[in-house]
């Protein structure tokens, strides 16, 4: 559960008897999984759930909290009250989870303190800041109970520990109202107490005051010596007496240590790196401390290394939850102060439009797009804003219209870039679209530092030496295991008798039916077991000792397992349904629970059965997700086709919501927002996808399957240990839940024999994924297996063929091949350079450099330009190119489509060259993938798109489009074919679309610079017409100017209300006056309306 940094910090607690400290990550882990397991298992937070061991264990955190406070409290100045402090928070944190939702409200009087206020103030000595955040939370005032002074305090206090320091120095102080002598003596103690909190937050917010942090120290040091007052011979014998407030003085003890060493981590007092002006530092800093005042001790070793001074790189792999943005957004700062411009990757548009926000948060005062509109690549200069957030992909169409535009860059920022990472069996572009963006990046943009962040990357040192081998500069490298947030993990365990007792049923039911393929329903209903959860003590499945991991009962009520069919039957581990069960009961406990499966079919069925567990609280939805509700209504066509059920008064009912590749981009985030909501629903079904990076609170994480279904070997395969691990780190967050809590249901059924500490075989094949590390992911360069197809004499097929096509042309003065040279550049060279094998180098580049299109010999070289930007071979654009120059493009955009897909038709092999297979897959079943041949699976796919795609341009919603497909007009369900046209095909045909213009654009550039081009309308407009679902540069311009928050269809009928105000398109009217011509037409008709 606990990272070996943290581990170290516990093992130097101080010894008590009895305890062993080398055991000790192993003891608090075992009470965090046996306290988590009994609320899963009473679906309550029940104080003090009854049974022994439960009982046991709560009384040894009583123990190990109280102990080691008082040391903390009494000794603040020892060289190990940090990890006396950790532990006694831990235990409090721990034991505060047996209680949630019971807990009394937080006091302050003459003899005690509660609870949470000393666990938030023990993390901050433990420097632990996301910890003392979350435990800050638990800190409840009861207005009623308490006076002026003891709720301002509270409230102070809290404050502190979350890092809202600003709050705490505009918060007025509270007169003093106390009338019983020691009621006023208390009060003045706590305003005293109040007023040091104050001074402490001046301190930590104010550089100027980082020099006279003995100003708090003061205080709290005068309210310890007034809270103890010698009283003189009280009992006549000579003995001495004292009074005590022993209630204000614990706390002044504790405030005293977590004083001493917080000014060390407060992000205000961290000085301007070299060339950056103070002012602007400071200004950004008094921005980001809002959210996060305290750099935590990655951040203070990152940034100690020179992480932020100009001309240093990094490749940085924290795990999951570490901190990487604030480093990212510190580094992003220094760019920008220094008038330089920055590219931030990441790999789904999702996660762009998370990043986009966030960052324009953080800098104001910066421009900042997210992703970049298929518009600006019509303009012959792209004027870039200050920070763009894109993907991989779009940033290298980019870098290939025109590098130039880079010129300024001074930072370049790959979140999750162990996406360049090459899987054996991934026949996308990604990996090999984003190794070509660095490499041209760093082309057009030498003098721009490099962040590489991946929580899964474990040749952290290797990815270094190639950003040092690419930039000529230094580049650090940096893979510190410690994480603020920790997770006990388990799988699903049964008993192992039992099972044999089940599998003896099957047994003795084949032999009564031996031709029968599927088990007898009555024998299916009777096979149920109790899972058990098997949880390691340490951080990882290292261990073959029994003592180092623990076996709790999980739900009471047995589960239903299943069953194979065929031959031979046997148990399996109807995954889904134990599942959605035990989600069911760790919602039921008050916990946020995200449970990974393995497709969408499975995501929404859970959903579904999620009530039958767990009768659900209704949830009212707010304005914000009533409006995104109504949008993805609109684009569906019905509410009856969407993933989220609501009723008639604008409330969920079903209690959970899925999370998936095929959901709209408003409809994913209704149901992210609905699921981070505290009063919101507390289940999510997802698939991977939301594992790239998505940060969403979860306290349990309910991973359905250790393999997925890979449709080449047509049979299950073991997911790598980084997806599973991956996904094990979204449980927990920093600073809302640290410890989260981790179940992975195999995909075979365990069982478990716990007088003979016996286990199935199966499981040590998941110990072989659980004892590796977070960071467990060796990055290997996607070029690497391309270039040795291509060696071997495959070139004209799959990645082969695409990265020959995107390889720069020759210069046509004969100089030094610029292709030859991005080659040698790459990461796969420089591996195989540094484990010495030149010659594979040589032979390798020889081979891609013969088998290049020959672009130099053709007296086009601006059409090798293009060919190169796009991955397409020359012979196809100069085919497309006559095309356009034929005048087949003179009619509208419906009719320039047709014109494309008549081109097609014509070698139907041009379909698979420009639109991504794995697209095309999507719209068909397993029918289409047993074709024959690629001929015959393109002109099936382009005989639904050209019926697909007029519905689409027409503004129709999806519904319209999935009725044409199935030939009915009911029972469309979720209309999941129209979904993936829309979010993956439509991009793609968009990128088709664009051609046409891209080709005369780059012509116009290369015969007429220094002009503006002259580009018809319609093919200036065509890609960005198919990717809004249009039929008109006029449509495009009502889409745009309705704006985002105006539904596809509801901007379409806004158009043709304006559509008889609209005179003709001129044949090159440029954009911009197309717009302002619909601006006003939707201006006269809204006024004669």
């Amino acid at each position: 559960m606990f990272d070996p940094e943290t581990v170290e910090l516990i093992q130097r607690a101080p010894p008590l008897e009895g305890l062993d400290l080398a055991a000790l990550p192993q003891v608090l882990t075992d009470a965090f999984a046996t306290v988590v397991a009994a609320r899963i298992r009473l679906r309550s937070g029940v104080p003090d759930p009854e049974g022994t061991e439960i009982a046991d264990t709560l009384t040894l955190l009583t123990r190990l909290a109280a102990t080691h406070e008082i040391h903390v409290a009494l000794m603040p100045d020892r060289d190990n009250r940090a990890a006396a402090a950790f532990v006694a928070a831990s235990a409090h944190q721990a034991r505060r989870l047996a209680r949630v939702g019971v807990q009394p409200a937080t006091r302050i009087n003459a003899t005690s303190i509660s609870s949470e206020i000393s666990a938030a103030l023990l993390f901050l000595v433990a420097e632990a800041y996301p910890d003392a955040a979350e435990a800050a939370k638990r800190i409840v005032v009861d207005d009623l109970a308490v006076g002026s002074t003891e709720r301002a305090l509270l409230t102070a206090l809290r404050k502190l520990s979350e890092g809202r320091l600003a709050e705490i120095i505009s918060d007025s102080l509270p007169d003093l109202t106390a009338t019983a002598s020691e009621d006023r003596a208390l009060e003045s103690l706590l305003n005293l107490l109040l007023r040091g909190v104050r001074a402490l937050a001046r301190q930590l917010r104010n550089t100027a005051l980082a020099d006279e942090g003995v100003a708090a120290r003061q205080i709290f040091l005068r309210v310890k010596a007034l809270c103890i007052d010698e009283l003189a011979d009280p009992f006549g014998d000579g003995r001495a007496a004292y009074s005590v407030f022993s209630g204000p003085l614990h706390l002044a003890n504790l405030l005293i240590a977590a004083e001493r060493d917080i000014g060390t981590a407060a992000l205000a007092h961290l000085p301007a790196p070299s060339g950056v002006g103070v002012e602007g530092w400071v200004g950004i800093l008094k921005r980001m401390v809002r959210s996060r005042p305290f750099l935590w001790r990655n951040h203070r070793m990152a940034i100690g290394q020179g992480l932020l001074e100009p001309g240093q790189s990094a490749a940085i792999s924290f795990p999951t939850g570490a901190g990487k943005s604030t480093l990212s957004e510190l580094k992003i700062a220094t760019a920008l102060l220094r008038g330089q411009q920055v590219v931030f990757l990441a790999p789904t548009h999702a996660l762009v439009a998370q990043t986009a926000k966030a960052l324009q948060k953080t800098f104001n005062d910066a421009s900042v797009i997210g992703d970049v509109d298929d518009e600006i690549a019509l303009s012959l200069e792209i004027e870039f804003p200050e920070i763009i957030v894109t993907t991989p992909e779009r940033c290298l169409m980019l870098l290939a219209i025109q590098p130039e535009a880079f010129a300024g860059l001074g930072l370049i920022v790959f979140d999750e870039c162990h996406l360049i990472h090459a899987r054996p069996d991934d026949r996308s572009r990604r990996g090999l679209d984003s190794m070509l963006c660095l490499l041209n990046l760093t082309q057009a943009a030498p003098e721009a530092d490099l962040l590489l962040l991946s929580a899964m990357m474990k040749n952290t040192a290797e990815l270094a030496g190639w950003l040092k081998t690419l930039t000529g500069r230094d580049c650090l490298s940096l893979d510190l295991a410690w994480k603020p947030t920790r997770q006990a993990r388990g799988c699903v365990v049964y008993d192992m008798e039992q099972l044999r007792k089940l599998n003896e049923q099957l047994r003795v039911a084949r032999i009564a039916k031996p031709s029968q393929k599927s088990v007898p329903a009555g024998v299916k209903r009777s096979l149920s077991a109790a899972p058990f959860g098997f949880f390691g003590l340490r951080q990882t499945w290292n261990s073959t000792d029994r003592r180092d991991y623990a076996l709790r009962l999980l739900l009471d009520t047995p589960t239903l397992l299943g069953t194979s069919t065929g031959s031979r039957w046997y148990l399996t581990p109807n995954g889904n349904e134990v599942s959605t069960a035990i989600a069911a009961n760790s919602v039921g406990a008050g916990m946020k629970t995200l449970v990974f499966v393995q497709n969408t079919v499975a995501s929404a069925k859970c959903v579904r059965d999620f009530a039958k567990h767990l009768a659900p609280r209704e949830v009212a939805l707010t304005d914000e997700e009533a409006a995104l509700r109504a949008l993805v209504v609109e684009e569906m066509g019905g509410p009856e086709h969407c993933y989220l059920a609501v009723d008639d008064t604008g409330k969920v009912s079903a209690g959970a919501a899925s999370h998936h590749a095929l959901l709209l981009a408003k409809e994913r985030e209704l149901h992210e927002s609905i699921f981070r909501r505290k009063d919101g629903i507390h289940a999510l079904f997802a698939t991977s996808t939301l594992a790239q990076g998505m940060n969403l609170p979860s306290e349990v994480v309910i991973i359905c399957g250790d393999s997925r279904f890979d449709p080449q070997s047509d049979k299950l395969k073991q997911l790598e240990a980084h997806e599973l691990l991956n996904a094990a780190g979204r449980a927990g967050r920093a600073g809302e839940g640290s410890q989260g809590f981790v179940l992975l249901v195999p995909s075979h059924v365990i069982g478990f024999d716990q007088a003979k500490s016996l286990i199935s075989q199966d499981w040590m094949d998941l110990r072989a994924i659980f004892q590796q590390s977070d960071q467990c992911l060796v990055i290997e360069d996607p070029m690497v297996a391309v270039l040795d197809d291509i060696h071997d004499g495959i070139t004209r097929t799959g990645l082969a063929a695409y990265l020959l096509g995107r390889l720069p042309v020759a210069r046509a003065d004969g100089g030094p091949d610029p292709a030859e040279a991005m080659l040698k550049r790459s990461f796969a060279a420089y591996a195989k350079a540094k484990s010495g094998d030149p010659e594979w180098i040589l032979s390798r580049v020889a081979s891609a450099l013969e088998a290049r299109p020959a672009a130099a010999a053709t007296d086009v070289h601006w059409l090798g330009l293009v060919a190169a930007s796009t991955g397409l071979s020359i012979e196809l654009l100069q085919s497309l190119l006559a095309l356009v120059d034929s005048s087949a493009f003179a009619g509208n955009a419906k009719q320039a489509m047709a014109e494309l897909f008549a081109w097609m038709r014509q070698l139907p092999l041009r379909l698979m060259d420009l639109v991504r297979p794995e697209s095309l897959e999507g719209l068909f079943g397993d029918a289409y993938k047993e074709l024959e041949t690629d001929h015959d699976r393109a002109l099936q796919a382009l005989d639904l798109i050209e019926k697909i795609l007029p519905i689409w341009m027409s503004g129709a919603p999806l519904c319209s489009i999935e009725a044409a497909v199935e030939g009915k007009t009911t029972s469309l369900n979720y209309c999941v074919t129209a979904r993936h046209f829309a979010t993956r095909v439509a991009p793609d045909l968009a990128f088709v679309a664009g051609l046409p213009a891209r080709l005369l654009l780059a012509r116009f550039a290369a015969t007429s610079p220094g002009l503006d081009p002259e580009i018809p309308a319609v093919l200036a407009t065509l890609g960005s017409v198919i990717r809004e679902g249009c039929d008109s540069p006029e449509a495009l311009a009502a889409r745009l100017e309705a704006g985002r928050s105006v539904s596809r269809v509801a901007a379409r009928a806004q158009y043709e209300q304006a559509l008889p105000y609209l005179g003709p398109l001129p044949p090159n009217e440029p954009f911009e006056a197309t717009r302002a011509r619909v601006r006003a037409a939707i201006g006269i008709s809204l006024l004669l309306d």
